[in-house]
């Protein structure tokens, strides 16, 4: 692996989602959402991130239900944790796909969903930058779209590199 590769991995290969319970449980309105979920994002996608979640995105996601509606026009935890995996995803995966990918199943929930995400997203960035251990098998389409999701990102973080 060239140098600049390198380095640049090396930029993104401490990066994991937020915990669970670092994800405000008190509502946050749109562009709070926008901007906590920027935030989480940036060290991974760079300046790239603002266009990759807008009001009118998470709109259609709510038209789509592939969030629930949010209360009083706050947004909970869970659908914060659900957008969160969105943005992620969109990256390699169709809205179609990853609204199955997501769909609960009767004893899942969205805390759980989202445990599992991050370990794996947090794994797949460790593997790729050549600091973690090697991943388990994919078992599932999420853990595909979640391997391709993180190798996307170590795609945009190469090409950074090769720009400088």
């Amino acid at each position: 692996m060239n140098r600049d590769i390198q380095s640049a991995l090396s930029a993104i290969q401490h990066y994991r989602p937020v915990d669970w319970e670092q994800i405000p449980d008190l509502g946050l309105y749109m562009d709070q959402v926008i901007t906590f979920i920027t935030r989480m994002y940036e060290p991974l996608y760079g300046e790239d991130i603002h266009g990759y979640l807008s009001p009118s995105m998470i709109n259609n996601y709510v038209k789509s239900k592939l969030i629930p509606r949010p209360t009083g026009k706050k947004y909970s935890r869970e659908q914060i944790a659900l957008l969160t995996m969105i943005v992620a995803l969109k990256q390699t995966s169709s809205m179609e796909d990853i609204r199955r990918m997501l769909t609960l199943q009767e004893s899942e929930t969205v805390e759980g969903m989202y445990a599992a995400f991050s370990r794996r997203f947090t794994g797949v960035i460790r593997s790729m930058c050549g600091g973690g251990e090697a991943l388990p098998a994919p078992q599932t389409a999420l853990d595909f779209a979640i391997l391709a999701s993180g190798y996307s990102a170590g795609c945009a973080a190469a090409l950074k590199s090769e720009v400088q």
